[in-house]
Formats: structure tokens, C-alpha cells, sequence
């Protein structure tokens, strides 16, 4: 058995599920916070290390020498066969004072920082250069590492099941369901507040059932680990006789308390709100209900009628983390290695490319039609994902092309643009010959084109004529850069693409054949018929999107302004436009109506006032008329049909699927459309969201016929 320094920067589940792993294995651990330079849990019997106050401070740490000679007397004097180095922080310190080989592992989140952030950003250079390997969570933390600029090989953290003897974080059995809701430490309080009344409604369907909230963090505390309590023993008595859990949000603790509920039988009775990080975290979890927004009411809802189930531990590799890692960094590795799902299996490869990384955001239509495209193509065997951010392109190109180069069987290359053109053109120069040469070797590629509008004239957009010009030649580069090198150009729909025709022949380009490729619907996101009730009785009309000129509400408000007062009016708006929304409902007359209401918390976790909800994307503008914007689908992921203007290009599909309705750009036909679709509802919701999912996409995307 082996003797553990384990370096760290604080304590949470994280660190006390490791130990506890250390532990049940027969290893010692000893704990050194180097961040306020103190002994957390050090052996009684070693001979004295002390520790000098400026060892942890950011203005002393680069006298090296002085605090290497410090960490030379730590190790000598507790004999230790290997270093641990949790979180960003204490790797960082590892790096540049400890000289004995350590394992750094990084916690999710600690990749998330801003160049800004000197200190991390310091922190992770000097990680990078002094070790050969790197051990992360899952594949998005690999793409923010390469985002940093790593120079090293990324593996990820062996997996940690408790052992049979780790006590159960639930009670078994209880009189009536107790429901935790375990949310991040830093957490956004409108929009757990917005989580909690929606989840209420699975609870109050169940009698005498009860929902609270606690951190996921405060499980176990540096406290705990002082006192000497493990971190199976303080987590139960914080959960206090829960019998279910929700996981919401994502933090660097999350996967911890996933792995101890899961670990001691209760899969069965745990729900988890699908970010990406824990997405990917409960798709290897079997029994775990996952799912966005208010899809989560109806999984807590399913869970909650299914009773009590006696907890099942799972079956799993037996406990020793620290083999797993010892083995991992005995193994020789190239630095440009990643662990990428893509090349655990042989199916053919698929490729996904977007100019903007991967985001965990759901406030924009940009980040989820992303996400939504890269699971898509990742199902039922994972593509390799880029970004035009150069780390990462660089290194997964590479993979891309050693793939070609060997004959592997090649499947879909699949790339989308942005609001702006690729910033770098090597980038872009460099995608396009891949792709080119993918084709070449057997595979399809496409080209999705989300927006032109830096080739329309939008009042407030781009005003600065060479900033426009520039805009324009870059972004014109980048298109004909791509067409000739991919095998079709999608557009958002058949309306799309006309408009795209129309502002390309301003360029003196030709037009084109374009692959109608609209947004969908995420099943993660849908509420399904039988979700439990949420609202009052009456009629909600829903705005969710932005709020600039290129939207054109002006209409929208005086068609509601002349509504009956018992209508209610939500607004979802992102919080940097609250106050032009404010500006604008007062210029209509709005501002203080009755049953108004204005919230920046995301749609997903939205929560009308009204059962009955219409969802309006009524948008002026000559772009609207030929846009698909994204929140339609997010509305039809709710169940709400969509009123929009006769001609926008949203139009056809709304009313062919049986979802919605266009009319013609008066007020008085915005309350006659409203009123028809509150009577009608929307009878082809449920076919539409069957046929219209990203799936079907990425099938259509895949047909040689579409090409």
C-alpha cells in the first residue's frame, strides 16, 4: 500500500470521495492545502515539516528555490511514494515548487477562466510545461484545455465507485417522499429560485412530500476532513433522510455526489439536469434520469410514482484510484494524445466543426444549435469535435487526418459558421483542404451557413465602414473558401437560402443549391404530454429572444397593447437588454399592465403563469422574413404553438405541421391569430416533434441524394 501527499487548494465531495477511495484501498494519505499553507490531516508521528506563511501567497510563489527546499523537507519527512495534485491551484504549485513526479488532476470548472485571470492563467502555463499528461473529467474539458494552450497528453479520471461498505446517502424507506435539490455552491438565485417552484409541481402531486435545497458542496467541508469524519458519513447526515435527488447545474463537486448516490444504490431515485459536463457524466451511469429545463419535472415526476426502490449498488471495478492513475502515468504517451471517445471505436468517423466551442449556455440560439448538432452527430458512436479556436483545431485536425491518411472508414464531416467569420485564416484555410481531402477519401462533407447579416444592411449594425468592409471580405473569403471544398452548403430552410441568395448577388456571387437543414427539437428539452401541470388557469403569451432592432417588436407590443387585461404577457430577454425591453413597454404603454411580466432567468427553467401559453415570434425586419429562429423550435420543445407574420419563413413549416399559425403584419391580425391559436391549440405537436428532431438532421445532412 502506498503513502499519498495529496496537495490541494480546499475540500469538497470531490477531495472527500478520493480519500475515502485512498482509504478503503489501505493507502495513507496526508492533506496539504497549499493555498493557506496548513496541514488539513498530516500523520501525528512524522517528524516536524513546518510551514512558512509566504509559501502560499501569489507575490512570493515565484522565489522557487525557498519554497522547493520547504517542499524537499515535506516529502523527505513523510516518506511518501506519490504526490496528488487536485484542482488547478495546487497543480499549478506543484508545478513550479515540488520536483518529485506528481498526478495533477483537474476539477471541472477549473478550466474556466478568462485570460484575464492571470493568476490561472499562469497557473495552468506552468502546469502544461512541466507535465507530460493531464487528467480531466470528459471530453469538453479536454477542448478547454487545448483552449489554454496544452502542451500535454489529456486522460481522464478513472471513475471512483464506493465500496460496499460506503454508507448509503438515502434513506431506503420513509413515510413520504423528501426531495434534495443539489445545486452548485456559486449559483444563480432567480434561477434556482425559477428550478424550485417548477419542481414543486412533481412534489405536490405526492402526498405529504417534501423539496428542499442544499449546495452539492456542502457535503463535505474542509471541517469535516479537520474533524476526521469521512465523506460517506457526512454527506448522509447532511442529506438528512432524503429519499431523492436532483442534481442541477455543474460544478466541480457534482460528479462526486453523483458518484456516492449512484455508488450506494440509488440510480433509481436520482435525477440530473443534462449540462454538458453532467450529460456525459449520467450517459455512463445506467438508470440515472437525466434531462434541460423543465424537463426535469416530468423525470422527478416518474421517479417519485415509481415509489421507493430498494437501493441496487452497481456493479464495478474494484476500488483503487490510485492503481488506475499510477498505471495511467506509467504508460508512455505522446503529449498530442487525447482520450477521445472517436477513437475507442471503429465505426465510421464523423467530424463536427463549429467556429464557436462548445458552450454550456442556453440563452443564446447560436450555443444550443451547437450542443444539439454535435450530440446528434455523436449518436450512436462519438465524432471528433473542432472549433476554430487554433489548440484545438491543431491537434484534432491532426487526429482528422491521421484517420484519412490510414483508410479508416469515413462517415459525415459536418462544419457551421457563426455570427462572424473565423477569426484566423490559416484556420480557415487549413479546414478547408480537410475537408476537401475527407471527401476525397470516401466520406461526405457539409457546410452549414447559419446567418449572413454582415452582408445586410441592419440599422446599428456595424455602423464603422471599415469595420463592415472588413467583416464582408472575411466572411465572403471564408464561404467561398468552404463551398468549394465541401460537398453541399446548408441553410436554415428553403426561405434561407433565398435571402442568402439575395444578399450574396449583392456581391456579384451566384446562387445557391442549397440543404435546408432548420433548427429541431431536443428530446432532453421536451415536455412530454403527461408532465404534471404548471400554471393557473387563463392565457399566457410568451416572448423569449432578443430585443434590438434587428427583432422589430415595435408590432408585437401595439397588437398586445389593445389586448383584454386578463392576457398575460411574459418576456424572456437576456439581462443585458432588460432595459431597452423596459424602454420600449413603456413607449407602448405597457410598462405596469397587469399580468405583465419580464425575467432574464433562461426559457428552459421558464415557468408561465397560465397553462395555456402561445409562444410569438413575431419578428419585423427584412432578415426576419427569411430567418429560422431557433426559439420556434424551443417553443414546440415546450409544447406551445407559435404565432409568427404570414411572411416569414417560419411561416410554411408552422402551419404544415399543424404548430402554429402566420398573419398578416397588422395589430388587429396579431389578437385574431392569438385568439385563433388559444382556441386551437396546436393538433400536430406531437408528430412534429417526433419528425423534427436533430436526428433527423444529421440524417438528412448524411443522404448522398441531399448532395
Amino acid at each position: 500500500m502506498s503513502t499519498v501527499l495529496l496537495l490541494t487548494t480546499g475540500i469538497g465531495p470531490a477531495e472527500g470521495l478520493l480519500l475515502q477511495d485512498l482509504r478503503d484501498a489501505g493507502h495513507t494519505a496526508d492533506v496539504l492545502d497549499v493555498a493557506s499553507h496548513a496541514w488539513l490531516r498530516r500523520r501525528p508521528d512524522l517528524p516536524p515539516a513546518p510551514l512558512y506563511p509566504w509559501t502560499g501567497a501569489h507575490a512570493l510563489r515565484e522565489a522557487g528555490s525557498q519554497i522547493a527546499r520547504e517542499m524537499r523537507r515535506v516529502t523527505a519527512a513523510g516518506g511518501y511514494d506519490v504526490v496528488v495534485a487536485a484542482g488547478l491551484g495546487a497543480a499549478g504549485f506543484a508545478a513550479r515548487h515540488v520536483e518529485e513526479e506528481f498526478i495533477p488532476l483537474l476539477r471541472r470548472g477549473d478550466l474556466d477562466f478568462s485570460s484575464a485571470r492571470v493568476h490561472s492563467t499562469q497557473n495552468f502555463a506552468a502546469l502544461t510545461r512541466a507535465v507530460d499528461r493531464l487528467f480531466l473529467e470528459d471530453e469538453w474539458e479536454f477542448d478547454k484545455a487545448l483552449s489554454k494552450g496544452s502542451n500535454s497528453a489529456h486522460l481522464r479520471v478513472p471513475r471512483i465507485v464506493p465500496g460496499p461498505d460506503a454508507l448509503p446517502a438515502l434513506a431506503a424507506d420513509a413515510d413520504a417522499p423528501r426531495v434534495v435539490v443539489l445545486h452548485p455552491e456559486q449559483v444563480d438565485r432567480d434561477r434556482l429560485a425559477a428550478q424550485m417552484q417548477a419542481l414543486q409541481a412533481a412534489v405536490d402531486a405526492v402526498p405529504g412530500a417534501q423539496l428542499r435545497s442544499l449546495s452539492a458542496s456542502a457535503l463535505f467541508r474542509t471541517r469535516d476532513l479537520a474533524a476526521g469524519r469521512a465523506f460517506d458519513a457526512v454527506a448522509a447526515t447532511r442529506l438528512d433522510g432524503a429519499t431523492h435527488a436532483v442534481l442541477v447545474g455543474s460544478s466541480r463537486d457534482h460528479a462526486a455526489v453523483g458518484d456516492l448516490l449512484v455508488g450506494t444504490g440509488f440510480a433509481a431515485r436520482l435525477v440530473v439536469e443534462e449540462t454538458i459536463g453532467m450529460g456525459a457524466w449520467a450517459a455512463g451511469r445506467p438508470g440515472v434520469r437525466t434531462g434541460r429545463g423543465l424537463r426535469l419535472v416530468s423525470e422527478l415526476a416518474a421517479v417519485l410514482a415509481d415509489g421507493m426502490p430498494a437501493p441496487a449498488r452497481p456493479d464495478g471495478p474494484d476500488g483503487d484510484v490510485l492503481a488506475a492513475l499510477r498505471g495511467a502515468m506509467a504508460s508512455r504517451v505522446d503529449r498530442r494524445f487525447e482520450d477521445l471517445e472517436a477513437l475507442r471505436h471503429d465505426s465510421p468517423l464523423d467530424v463536427f466543426f463549429s467556429t464557436s466551442p462548445l458552450e454550456d449556455r442556453t440563452d443564446g440560439a447560436r450555443p444550443q444549435r451547437v450542443r444539439n448538432m454535435n450530440d446528434a452527430l455523436s449518436r450512436p458512436a462519438a465524432a471528433v469535435r473542432l472549433s476554430s479556436v487554433p489548440g484545438v483545431f491543431d491537434r484534432r485536425a491532426r487526429v482528422v487526418a491521421e484517420a484519412v491518411e490510414a483508410g479508416r472508414p469515413l462517415g459525415l464531416f459536418y462544419g457551421e459558421n457563426s455570427t462572424s467569420p473565423i477569426p484566423d485564416p490559416r484556420v480557415t484555410a487549413e479546414l478547408a483542404d480537410l475537408m476537401r481531402r475527407f471527401s476525397a477519401a470516401g466520406g461526405r462533407s457539409v457546410w452549414f451557413v447559419r446567418d449572413l447579416h454582415w452582408l445586410d444592411e441592419i440599422e446599428g449594425y456595424l455602423e464603422d465602414a471599415d469595420a463592415r468592409r472588413d467583416v464582408q471580405e472575411r466572411g465572403l473569403a471564408e464561404l467561398d473558401a468552404l463551398q468549394a471544398a465541401a460537398d453541399r452548403l446548408a441553410a436554415p430552410s428553403a426561405a434561407s437560402g433565398e435571402g442568402f441568395d439575395s444578399l450574396l448577388a449583392r456581391h456579384g456571387r451566384p446562387g445557391v443549391d442549397w440543404l435546408p437543414l432548420p433548427p429541431a427539437v431536443a428530446e432532453a428539452n421536451t415536455m412530454p404530454a403527461h408532465a404534471p401541470a404548471i400554471g393557473g388557469e387563463g392565457l399566457t403569451l410568451l416572448y423569449a429572444g432578443g430585443v434590438g432592432g434587428i427583432y422589430g417588436l415595435g408590432l408585437y407590443l401595439s397588437a398586445v397593447a389593445g389586448l383584454e387585461a386578463d392576457v398575460h404577457l411574459d418576456f424572456v430577454v437576456r439581462p443585458a437588454e432588460r432595459g431597452l425591453l423596459d424602454a420600449l413597454l413603456e413607449e407602448h404603454g405597457l410598462a405596469g399592465r397587469p399580468g405583465l411580466r419580464v425575467t432574464t432567468v433562461p426559457l428552459e427553467w421558464h415557468v408561465p403563469a397560465t397553462r395555456d401559453v402561445v409562444g410569438v415570434v413575431l419578428l419585423g425586419g427584412e432578415y426576419a422574413r427569411f430567418s429560422f429562429p431557433y426559439k420556434t423550435m424551443s417553443l414546440l420543445e415546450r409544447g406551445y404553438p407559435v404565432l409568427c407574420f404570414e411572411d416569414m419563413g417560419i411561416a410554411p413549416f408552422l402551419e404544415e405541421n399543424g404548430v402554429g399559425l402566420g398573419v398578416a403584419r397588422t395589430p388587429e391580425a396579431v389578437r385574431a391569430g392569438l385568439r385563433a391559436l388559444a382556441r386551437a391549440g396546436a393538433p400536430g405537436m406531437a408528430a412534429a416533434r417526433r419528425a423534427q428532431s436533430w436526428d433527423a438532421r444529421v440524417a438528412a445532412a448524411r443522404r448522398p441524394d441531399a448532395g
